[in-house]
């Protein structure tokens, strides 16, 4: 692992608690992980082979779940499922956080702890990697989550990360859009409300690592 680990991070959902009113039965974020620049270059290849010659489009075209028909997804995370690389993802199900918690009085603090979860507990398989994120580098929220897990993850001697780097939307970069379509996937297996909800973590489950639920159920 001389040049290091990339992780590539995503998330499905959001952080508040009002469900039923508008916020998300739960937040989900995923992870892929890649060991080095060669598993990196060979993933994204195979994702542009996919976009030109099964889609016939170009490098303005982006993969996102939300975004795509049914057949396009299934075909992306079909054409990547002998790449090399893992999946690591954390469900957190809103009706297993206790009332009165720090987890549910705060967003901001949820949605770190629960990215700290996701990279902490992974028996090793995690470290000294250099995370990518979806988003603006001048953003409060991601500065924030920055600070937290730089503090938290290097406690009792674990170096989790060594760098961390924001990648906006405009970069089109196809690594962030894997990361994308990992969570929605994951993310759709728990809405009840969709048909064939297991479809797309069916097909992950070759690259599918760990797929944590958080929590115990109440009663």
């Amino acid at each position: 692992m001389a040049e290091g680990q990339l992780v590539y991070l995503d998330e499905s959902g959001d952080a508040g608690f009002k469900v039923g009113k508008g916020s998300s039965p739960t937040l989900v974020i995923a992870a892929v992980v890649l060991e080095g620049a060669q598993e990196a270059e060979t993933t994204a290849q195979c994702i542009h082979r996919y976009r030109s010659e099964e889609l016939g489009k170009g490098r303005d075209f982006q993969f996102h779940f939300a975004n795509l028909r049914r057949e396009w997804r299934l075909g992306l995370l079909e054409a990547v499922r002998g790449c090399p690389f893992s999946v690591r993802a954390i469900v957190m199900r809103k009706d297993r956080i206790w009332e009165g918690t720090q987890l549910r009085r705060s967003g901001e603090f949820f949605y770190n702890f629960t990215v700290k979860q996701l990279l902490t507990h992974t028996f090793g398989a995690i470290q000294q990697a250099k995370l990518f994120v979806d988003g603006e580098a001048g953003r409060e929220s991601l500065k924030s989550m920055v600070t937290y897990l730089r503090r938290e993850c290097r406690k009792d001697g674990l170096e989790v990360f060594r760098e961390v780097r924001f990648v906006p939307k405009r970069e089109r970069n196809v690594l962030v859009q894997l990361a994308d379509m990992v969570t929605g996937g994951i993310a759709r297996s728990y809405r009840l409300d969709k048909k064939a909800r297991d479809l797309y973590r069916r097909a992950l489950e070759p690259r599918l690592q760990d797929g944590w639920e958080f929590g115990r159920p109440r009663g």
